[in-house]
């Protein structure tokens, strides 16, 4: 597995999508004049591929990342640029589009991950090893209560 793939990269890629929701929320380009939180998410998402091609592309010949916890951490990334790509929406009424796609990737990569079968039952290897199952989890909910919460129709209610 190249030095690049390993999981621990996928957080500095999910902490430039969260410096898109960040800058957003207090409307960064507003006040300082540059798109700053849509430079965050350009970073954000071009690391998400580059790790993304990676991980998957040695999948095959690393087996034993299979299922586990940071394979989970995959989710995490799209789960806060949804969030991000709603707020660039400037707070209209709709849901972007664009986010919903990206919401879909959300819940087939979840699914993918749970058909490899996580390795929640056997015994971390270190302290905070189980956080990477919640915090994905986690970040995806919060996308898919924004989404419930935009459209506010019978069936995300």
């Amino acid at each position: 597995l190249r030095k690049e793939s390993k999981p621990q990269f996928l957080m500095s890629t999910v902490g430039w999508l969260f410096l898109a929701v960040i800058g957003q929320s207090y409307q960064i380009k507003m006040y300082w004049g540059i798109g700053l939180p849509q430079m965050c998410f350009g970073a954000g998402f071009i690391l998400y591929i580059d790790v993304m091609v990676f991980i998957l592309s040695n999948l095959s010949t690393n087996l034993g990342m299979k299922g586990s916890p940071g394979m989970f951490l995959l989710v995490a990334p799209p789960s806060v640029a949804v969030v991000s790509l709603d707020l660039f929406n400037n707070g209209a009424s709709e849901f972007s589009e664009t986010a919903e796609m990206l919401l879909g990737w959300v819940y087939i990569l979840l699914v993918l991950l749970l058909c490899m079968g996580p390795r929640i039952w056997k015994e971390p290897s270190v302290l905070g090893e189980y956080w990477a199952y919640v915090f994905p989890v986690v970040s995806a909910t919060t996308a898919t209560i924004r989404y419930a919460t935009a459209l506010e129709t019978s069936a995300t209610q």
